[in-house]
């Protein structure tokens, strides 16, 4: 492995342990969403968050394929939100095999409730920034994310 490689190796501990850090923070300190939706898992909100982007009653077999995560699972899970009363799940008029999940009113306003906490807390850490450090932090975020779906689209697509 050339100098190149060496340069790449010790820049990925340091990313990893810097994200694993940061993470951490965030678990830990509770700042990752408000006080009232402290009860929800990591894989609720994953959820949650999911059917919120796809805006439409999704069939449980996508909705699982997506968040790679077996029906079973998927099925426990989404029962503690459908107790929450934050899912709504019905089976499909057309096929009554399948079931679909979606958001209720109660589960828009949660994520409302998540997003607009979030969208507080990071405008709490640009407003410790000057411009050109809130610009460098979104971009450096926005580099990370695009080059982590290439990767993922990459594996996706050797398999």
């Amino acid at each position: 492995m050339g100098d190149k490689g060496n340069k790449a190796t010790a820049s990925a501990l340091e990313l990893a342990d810097i994200f694993e850090r940061m993470m951490q923070q965030l678990t830990l300190l509770g700042h990752t969403v408000p006080q009232s939706a402290t009860s929800l898992t990591p894989q609720q909100l994953k959820i949650l968050f999911v059917l919120h982007s796809l805006g439409e009653p999704t069939p449980m077999s996508k909705l699982s394929a997506q968040l790679n995560v077996t029906p079973g699972t998927l099925t426990k899970v989404a029962g503690g939100l459908i107790k929450k009363r934050y899912l709504d799940r019905r089976r499909s008029a057309e096929d009554d095999r399948v079931v679909k999940l979606s958001l209720t009113k109660e589960g828009h306003a949660v994520v409302a409730q998540i997003r607009k906490y979030r969208q507080q807390f990071f405008a709490e850490i640009c407003a410790r920034l000057n411009a050109a450090e809130c610009r460098k932090l979104i971009e450096s975020h926005r580099n990370i994310y695009e080059t982590y779906r290439q990767v993922l689209a990459e594996s996706a697509a050797k398999k």
